[in-house]
Parts: C-alpha cells; structure tokens; sequence
C-alpha cells in the first residue's frame, strides 16, 4: 500500500490469497467493452465511445479493497483534486480483477469528496461501481467525467501487489468524477502492468 500514508503493504502471503481468489474464466458481453483472458494470464481490453462506455469499465470488473480511511492531503495530492494540502478526504485502496481471471488488473486507489458523509462505511460493504454507489446513497448525479492516460513505470509496492516486474512499463489512467454543479466527488486512479490492459478509443468528426 501507499507509503506515503504510513500503511504496511500487502505481505506476499496476502497477495497470494487476493491473486488466487478468482475462478473460471468469463466472457462478458458488454457495450463498449471485451475482457480477453488465457488460462495463465489477465489482459482487460476498453473501447470507449461515450461516458456510458468509460462508466462501464467499473461494471465489467471487480474492486477488491485492502483499505477504506481518511487522510490528509500531500501537496501533490491536492494538486490532482484541485483542494487544499492538509485537508482529509477519504482515500481507499485495493486491487481491480476481472472475474474468472487468475491476476489483478491493476491497482486502483480512490479518494472521495468528504462533502459525502460516512461514505467509508458504504464502500466497505459496497457491490458494484463506487460512482453508481454515490448516485444510489446520495442522490447525486454523475454528469461529467474527466479522463488522464499516464505511461509510467511500475514502483517496488505496485510491481509487488501485482506479482509484476518493478520498473516494468505500465499505464497510469486518472478518471474525476464531477456532479451538475461541477464538483470533483471521486477520483480513481489506476495502475495497469502493459501487458494487461489496452485501452482503444474512437471519434468521429
């Protein structure tokens, strides 16, 4: 986990437990969206045509949390969700799975609007989307959705919750999850190993 937060990381007994945790490999039909998976390997590939199709991304897999809290913000931090260093916002942590493959997707770390009241305690025992979570629980609407693609390489606490090669290529994708009125209520950040995610994209004029 984040070192950042003074949060222990997963031991790799415990990333075994969470790697092996998936059964039979599944094909899902979605709009939008085709999971690719081999016996021994993971891949997620995403084609995104409109907001439907990026919100989809979080129906077709699974987040697996390892830590729901608050902390205060880093500068750096901050700067990504445009607020103050020093304010808490609440942050979770996990692993992202696409169910019947054998290894993560990815890491994904979320932070959450503190405007949205004991939403911890609602992710912990969360099915499903977090951003479909906010509209059900607060009566909020999802209006706009930003989207960030990073190519950046893999750290030693990532490489190792992903059973991946530190300093390996991977894809950071950032996506803020704005209301009507223009507030950043979520921002999911997420960390895929190249090889297990490809992300395809069309516009037309």
């Amino acid at each position: 986990l984040c070192k950042q937060f003074g949060i222990s990381r997963f031991t790799a007994r415990e990333a075994v437990r969470v790697l092996s945790s998936s059964g039979l490999v599944t094909r899902r039909q979605r709009v939008g969206t085709v999971v690719v998976a081999l016996p021994d390997d993971a891949r997620y590939s995403h084609e995104a045509r409109s907001v439907r199709d990026l919100l989809q991304y979080a129906q077709d897999t699974e987040l697996r949390l390892a830590f729901v809290g608050r902390v205060p913000l880093s500068r750096a931090q901050a700067r990504e969700l445009d607020t103050e260093p020093g304010k808490e916002w609440v942050y979770a942590m996990g692993l992202r799975v696409v169910p019947g493959q054998s290894r993560p997707i990815c890491v994904t770390r979320l932070y959450l609007n503190p405007l949205l009241k004991d939403v911890e305690g609602k992710l912990r025992g969360r099915r499903g989307a977090v951003y479909a979570l906010i509209e059900a629980e607060y009566g909020i609407g999802i209006e706009r959705v930003e989207q960030e693609l990073q190519a950046v390489l893999l750290d030693t606490d990532d490489a190792a919750n992903l059973g991946a090669a530190a300093g390996s290529p991977a894809l950071r994708v950032l996506r803020r999850y704005f209301d009507a009125r223009g507030r950043l209520l979520e921002l999911a950040e997420n960390v895929h190993p190249g090889d297990r995610f490809s992300y395809r994209m069309e516009l037309r004029k």
